[in-house]
């Protein structure tokens, strides 16, 4: 029995100390990469902002000295404006690590060589600095712009790397690129020793030679061989991670090209990892894990001897007693091996017979799921396609029926009745998501005359009643006896789909054709619809589960889901529904709803309030959601400027001045609330809509970077809400 405790117990004490270098090392690692990416995320946005201010340079007096023909007054021109263009200006987002300001700069001519400065004053912002000219020359003028680095020798004798970004300056009157603008930065600095950067350290490989200086001189020389010896296929994939050890502690070693595609000599990244604190760490651990272990075997040792004391008694004293003793102990043991051997036999059979039946139970329940997805996807297609209905029977009316677009009030009727459908087709997937979902009381209800939506529903379902019906030789008629009342509270489109779908089922349940009667009435403090047809009728077995989702008598024709859809909405409404159906009679359906009170229209009815023209960004990938937008807004005379993904919208808004952001979420490259989170650290007032087709799954508190959270599709009405709200400066409850 020690033999047994001393076993597991070392093995629990191996596994456990696996477990912990590796949890270690995953650790270490996605610790790294998290910091490596913030710390790129920061120099993005830097680099981007200076390439901006790098191209409203040269649109200054300097492109005019080049088209003017007049080189040597470009670094006169240059001395009075680079200081204060360049510098932070008040109210601008601070890149983190680093400012804006510019060290040097330099003019290229037409061969991308260095025009000189006049004078040693001239091109240099920040004194003091020396450099090699040379390593600001080209072999020929960019196109675009160009990012480098350049080695500069301080007056204390140490050196250091500046970052070099050359502008291009285009003539408009020679139609091509005549000169370049080349401005020296202080690099960003990746990985300080600030507690954010936790134990990052950085540098720079230019050229062959690696620039840290917060390492010893035979650790860079330690780096720079293991740098050399890297294929130029690796660096040319643009990510390395290795690993290293420096001055006997290990680290992680990063290498990333900074300048990739640049007509400068590539220059690389490099960042360490310390992994001494992590390593000190596991070895803490690793002792607790030791020292518990031990603590477990010195106990499991005592426990076993005092069990093993305790067990031999009875047998010592059997042994004392007689030899018949010992004979009968003999047979008690060979009978409790042959017991024991069987008991085994039996509980080998009964896990055989539960991993059976536990891999029955998983195939059973996995053949449900996908039968219920199944049905679900029936359902929604069944929805649409009864939406679809109206859209395609009355534009086929309209194509087929020439003289209908003669008539302006029949063409208008139909043009109405099809953006019913529409919209009743946008809701199906929300309101499929709600079977017997209780109201919260937040929704926002209104007055529905149901009269109006009996003869809107009547409209609506003609294609299959009438039309259909006549094609397979049978005719069906609706009746409406309608009273005047006051409006109901609800959603005017759910409760449409709750009387198209009864229309529809009245229509199935007569294959021989009859009359539908469709009446309204006041009953205390509820109004009341009712829906009867002159049908099959159904049985009482039938009539007690026709309201459960996925219950049908249709066949493969049905879903199952229409009238549990209608219970759930009624139920949502706070409404009753009854059900009277006699075998070869008929079926009446009773649905009331309670009248309607006014409440919250006041707030409701300014959301619609007329704006000022505005100048607005419209950023989506999708063509016509752009048209749509770029519509509406000029119809209410604003200014649109459209961008196709997020990176171009970001570029467009740093160079123009806009008052509105409308931008769509998944696109290619960066997201909107990406783009959206970039303009708020420059522009943290100016109003952002997300309008986007996941808005029904979004949390608009969960993107604190936008205004408002539209869902798509969208209307001009709720356009001018979403823009009334996100230019309004108090929220509408």
């Amino acid at each position: 029995m020690m033999i047994i405790v001393v076993s597991i117990t070392g093995l629990a004490l191996i596994i456990a100390q696996r477990n912990v270098a590796g949890n270690f090392e995953r650790n270490t690692r996605a610790d790294f990469q998290s910091q490596i990416a913030a710390e790129h995320a920061a120099r993005d946005v830097r680099l981007a902002v200076l390439t901006e201010r790098c191209r409203q340079l040269v649109e200054s007096r300097i492109r005019a000295a080049f088209e003017d023909d007049a080189p040597d007054l470009v670094y006169r021109t240059a001395q009075t404006e680079l200081p204060d263009a360049l510098a932070t200006r008040e109210g601008d987002a601070e890149t983190p690590g680093s400012v804006l300001n510019a060290k040097f700069y330099r003019f290229l001519d037409e061969k991308g060589v260095v025009i000189p400065p006049p004078a040693e004053n001239f091109g240099t912002l920040e004194r003091g600095d020396k450099f090699d000219e040379k390593d600001l020359a080209l072999r020929g003028l960019p196109e675009d712009h160009q990012v480098g680095f350049v080695v500069v020798h301080r007056a204390d004798g140490s050196e250091a790397v500046d970052e070099v970004i050359a502008t291009p300056i285009f003539s408009r009157n020679a139609n091509a690129v005549v000169a370049a603008l080349v401005i020296g930065f202080k690099p960003i600095a990746l990985g300080g020793d600030t507690p954010a950067h936790g134990r990052i350290t950085a540098g720079l490989w230019l050229n062959g030679r690696l620039h840290m200086p917060a390492l010893s001189p035979a650790a860079v020389d330690k780096i720079t061989s293991r740098l050399d010896g890297l294929s130029p296929h690796r660096l040319a994939s643009g990510f390395t991670s290795l690993s290293e050890d420096i001055n006997g502690i290990p680290h992680l070693l990063f290498l990333k090209q900074t300048n990739p595609g640049s007509h400068y000599p590539p220059a690389y990244e490099v960042s360490l990892y310390s992994q001494a604190d992590a390593l000190a760490r596991q070895r803490e651990l690793r002792w607790e894990i030791v020292g518990i272990g031990i603590l477990v075997l010195l106990a499991g040792l005592g426990l076993s001897h005092i069990l093993s004391s305790r067990l031999s008694e009875p047998v010592e004293t059997l042994e004392v007693v007689s030899a018949e003793n010992v004979v009968q102990r003999e047979r008690a043991e060979a009978a409790l091996e042959v017991t024991n051997e069987e008991l085994q036999a039996r509980n080998t059979e009964l896990q055989k017979a539960l991993a059976d039946l536990e891999a029955a139970q998983q195939h059973v329940i996995q053949q449900e799921r996908l039968r219920a997805l199944g049905q679900m996807a029936s359902g929604i297609a069944h929805d649409f396609n009864n939406a679809l209905v109206p859209i395609l029977g009355f534009c086929e009316l309209l194509q087929l029926s020439p003289n209908a677009l003669q008539d302006r009030k029949k063409c208008l009727g139909y043009l109405e009745t099809i953006q019913t459908a529409a919209k009743d087709a946008a809701s199906v997937v929300s309101r499929l998501r709600e079977f017997y979902r209780a109201n919260t009381g937040e929704e926002e209800f209104g007055p529905v005359q149901l009269p109006r939506l009996v003869n809107q529903a009547i409209k609506l379902t003609q294609p299959k009643w009438k039309d259909q019906a006549q094609a397979n030789g049978v005719t069906i008629s609706i009746v409406p006896q309608l009273n005047d009342l006051p409006p109901v509270r609800g959603e005017e489109s759910a409760l449409r789909e709750v009387l198209t779908n009864l229309i529809f089922n009245a229509v199935d349940a007569m294959p021989a054709g009859g009359a539908i009667t469709i009446r309204t009435r006041r009953e205390g403090d509820c109004g009341v619809l009712e829906v009867a047809d002159s049908g099959t009728g159904m049985t009482e077995e039938v009539r007690q589960r026709c309201l459960e989702p996925f219950f049908t008598t249709k066949g493969e024709r049905g879903t199952g889901l229409g009238l549990s859809m209608v219970f759930g909405i009624v139920q949502r409404h706070e409404g009753q529904i009854d059900l009277r159906s006699d075998l070869g009679r008929g079926t009446s359906f009773l649905i009331s709803l309670p009248f309607f009170r006014e409440e919250k229209m006041a707030a409701r009815a300014n959301k619609t309030a007329t704006t000022k023209s505005l100048r607005v960004l419209v950023v989506d990938d999708e063509a016509p959601v752009r048209a749509l937008l770029t519509a509406a807004l000029t119809e209410d005379g604003h200014e649109v400027e459209v961008a196709e993904q997020g990176v171009d919208g970001l570029r467009r808004f740093l160079a123009g001045k806009f008052d509105l952001v409308i931008t769509d979420k998944a696109m290619p490259g960066m997201s909107g609330d990406q783009m959206a989170a970039a303009i708020k650290q420059v522009s943290p007032h100016l109003p952002i809509i997300l309008l986007t087709g996941f808005g029904q799954f979004l949390d608009k508190e969960k993107i604190p970077s936008i205004d408002v959270l539209v869902a798509k599709p969208i209307g001009v009405v709720a356009l001018r809400e979403a823009m009334s709200e996100a230019l309004s400066p108090d929220p509408i409850a």
